[in-house]
């Protein structure tokens, strides 16, 4: 059509223009879209506005398979509602913040089951305390450790959204709850600890339910 780069995409930039502007803050999609769709649309834009479309972009690694990308063309797609049926949204939470967003994700029922497994250890953490000590070092130890889980987790979310590391800031305040618990403390300290365990895994989208007598989860 002439000189220039063709563009294969030009709708993407057509609408965010007259919906989002000539510059936006963020903009996502699977890293399999880098080229020729976003580098397509930086130089359609940019070439129109003279302005620097995106400040960030976050392309987010692919989840697989059996070692292929899971898609609907290829026939290997298992969707969230066919998951949900069989699992706790949280494993499948937990499956998503357990990798760097950037990574390419495992689905398999190894992972599945691991995932299983650390929402049980979460959901132990939120277990009422059994003792009735509220000083001495065991809570002086359990109330610096909420400092330190907070701390860690929000330098892990600030470094590129690093939910794996934030997670490991989590399990690390899930083992200092059940130290504290089995050396008898209890108390206000102990409740806060559990309340910033809630606070940080709601950051994730984490729900933590405990189950009910009745089955149902509270």
């Amino acid at each position: 059509w002439g000189k220039g780069r063709p563009g294969w995409h030009i709708e993407c930039s057509a609408m965010n223009l007259r919906y989002l502007g000539e510059q936006i803050d963020i903009h996502g999609g699977g890293n399999d879209l880098i080229f020729p769709h976003h580098e397509n649309e930086i130089a359609q834009t940019e070439s129109y506005t003279c302005k620097t479309f995106a400040r960030y972009w976050m392309h987010n690694g692919m989840l697989q398979l059996k070692g292929e990308k899971m898609s609907k063309s290829l026939g290997n797609l298992v969707t969230i509602d066919q998951f949900l049926g069989e699992h706790d949204p949280d494993v499948l939470r937990l499956m998503i913040a357990g990798s760097q967003y950037r990574k390419p994700l495992a689905f398999n029922d190894d992972v599945i089951a691991d995932n299983e497994h650390a929402l049980s250890r979460l959901l132990g953490a939120l277990r009422p305390a059994s003792g009735s000590m509220t000083l001495g070092p065991a809570a002086d130890e359990l109330a610096a450790q909420v400092k330190r889980a907070r701390k860690g987790f929000e330098a892990a979310m600030d470094d590129d959204f690093n939910t794996a590391g934030a997670l490991g800031s989590l399990f690390e305040l899930v083992r200092a709850v059940n130290a504290a618990r089995a050396a008898g403390v209890s108390g206000e300290v102990f409740a806060d600890a559990q309340t910033e365990l809630r606070a940080l895994a709601g950051v994730l989208g984490l729900r933590l339910q405990l189950p009910r007598s009745d089955g149902q989860s509270a």
